[in-house]
């Protein structure tokens, strides 16, 4: 019996989900990446794991975001109670490969139908978007946020049009709710699919938007009912205000929005390859045969624009912010190039596709060769005793050590200081007291700053506290202030 043949769009999303998983793996093979420090994933692991303990969210300890990652790493965190922090941190960081993976296979499920051009290239910017590799090795929410996002494309796109099925609208509408409930950026898409739904209010508002509220409020509301004050302040406050020294340049989030940074992170390269996107897609919507866009076209457009001003405003910015933008700039990228070939050779699209995602898939490959990362499990075995209450500034440094759960109780229960600090407000009396607390309650502190530096800032009565009870240790270019009369080394 002959076997039917593989169709090419099958084919194509399967081959870019084995490439993204593949150099999703590549990047924990570098020095460090599987067991080592990588920012904030500890924190939301952490949360996990003292909820798992009993504690919870907004009523026990500060968390900064929706408790979404926190119900979902719950897993991983009783995993912890039989490997330990490190190795189920280890084990969580393994996953996402198989995160890189669905999100490009479901990228192909929205973008089928434009032909095999434009599905190279949406997977392909899915797979190697800088920004996105960077979210994926360090496991920050923004890769979460995009695989709920396509996930909930998947269900609501037929095509270029959305369904008209109320059930698949609400179900999309429970997948970006659920996206929300990770990180509140995907509120972005969201306003956008009720504009597009604006036309059909009881047949499709109503449902999507129901999707919505029980997607994100559900899983919230006992959080939110426990401890209202404490929710609203830790999510909203952070939104409105993070000191930095200098605002961050637009042409630094230009290059990492458009995904130039791969090729170079200088400003006139940044200007230049915005520049090109821009007029790439204006071309695509404006040379004749001109057609109106499509509900799935508008979305794109919509989306990938709003994402972009949002970017820009603040004036604080970190590399993974950019992730989120991966999912949309890659549809974008692939309508526009179904667009503009639309009337020309299908295998000069394919080849224009396949050319432009192997430069980036080269490029990253290289930078991903050069990255590495610290782990420092030895230097802290050294010094703080297994089971011991410890306080950082940084918990990477408890997680990845197997030091964020004391074997006694009555230990602190910090998971994030930076967020805890600025939920409070930087230097506010509400700050100064949360510390004074957490340090009254921990035997050791383990950072790479001196205490009088962190951002809390210390006061000075907190100051002489720490002078007066803590000896100062230094090993391995770690700073450990060990209370007197606690064993150490």
């Amino acid at each position: 019996m002959k076997r039917r043949p593989v169709p090419a769009g099958a084919a194509i999303a399967a081959v870019g989900a084995v490439v993204a998983a593949g150099i999703t793996l590549y990047q924990l093979s570098r020095p460090g990446f599987l067991f080592g420090i990588t920012p904030d994933i500890s924190v939301w692991l952490g949360a996990s794991i003292r909820l798992i303990h009993g504690a919870l969210p907004y009523r026990d300890f500060d968390l900064v975001q929706p408790p979404g990652f926190t119900l979902l790493a719950t897993p991983f965190a009783a995993l912890s109670e039989w490997i330990g922090t490190r190795n189920a941190l280890a084990v969580l960081r393994l996953c996402t490969p198989l995160l890189a993976a669905g999100s490009v296979l479901l990228i192909a499920k929205v973008m089928a139908h434009r032909g095999r051009g434009a599905l190279i290239v949406a997977c392909g910017v899915m797979a190697f978007f800088p920004a996105e590799l960077y979210a994926l090795r360090s496991g920050l929410l923004e890769s979460v946020v995009d695989f709920f996002c396509l996930a909930a494309l998947a269900i609501i796109f037929d095509g270029d049009a959305l369904v008209s099925s109320g059930r698949r609208l609400f179900l999309g509408g429970v997948l970006f709710g659920i996206a929300g409930l990770v990180k509140s950026p995907a509120i972005v898409p969201v306003l956008v699919v009720l504009a597009l739904c604006l036309l059909q209010i009881r047949t499709r508002l109503a449902p999507f938007l129901l999707g919505v509220v029980a997607g994100f409020g559900i899983p919230t509301l006992p959080f939110f009912v426990l401890a209202p004050a404490s929710f609203l302040r830790d999510v909203l406050s952070p939104l409105t205000y993070i000191p930095v020294a200098d605002r961050v340049s637009i042409t630094t989030r230009l290059s990492e929005l458009t995904g130039v940074s791969a090729i170079n992170g200088s400003a006139a390269v940044a200007i230049a390859g915005t520049a090109v996107l821009i007029a790439i897609v204006v071309a695509a919507f404006t040379i004749p045969p001109r057609r109106k866009p499509s509900s799935l076209e508008w979305f794109a457009i919509c989306t990938t624009v709003l994402v972009a001003i949002a970017q820009l405003g603040p004036a604080y910015y970190y590399p993974q912010y950019a992730a989120f933008m991966a999912p949309f700039i890659a549809l974008l990228l692939g309508i526009s190039l179904a667009r503009l070939m639309e009337q020309r050779s299908a295998r000069l699209t394919v080849v224009i596709g396949f050319a432009a995602m192997a430069a980036l898939c080269i490029s990253q490959l290289v930078a991903v060769h050069g990255e590495s990362t610290s782990d420092i499990a030895g230097v802290v075995d050294d010094v703080i005793p297994a089971g011991a209450c410890v306080l950082s500034d940084a918990p990477a440094k408890l997680v990845t050590t197997n030091r964020f759960v004391a074997a006694a109780p009555g230990c602190n229960d910090m998971i994030d200081p930076e967020g805890a600090t600025l939920s409070f407000g930087l230097g506010s009396a509400g700050a100064e007291h949360l510390w004074t607390v957490e340090v009254a309650q921990s035997d050791y502190l383990v950072t790479s700053t001196p205490f009088a530096h962190w951002d809390i800032p210390p006061d000075a009565a907190l100051q002489a506290y720490v002078s007066e009870h803590f000896q100062l240790i230094r090993s391995g270019g770690l700073l450990f202030y060990v209370r007197n009369g606690f064993p150490y080394g």
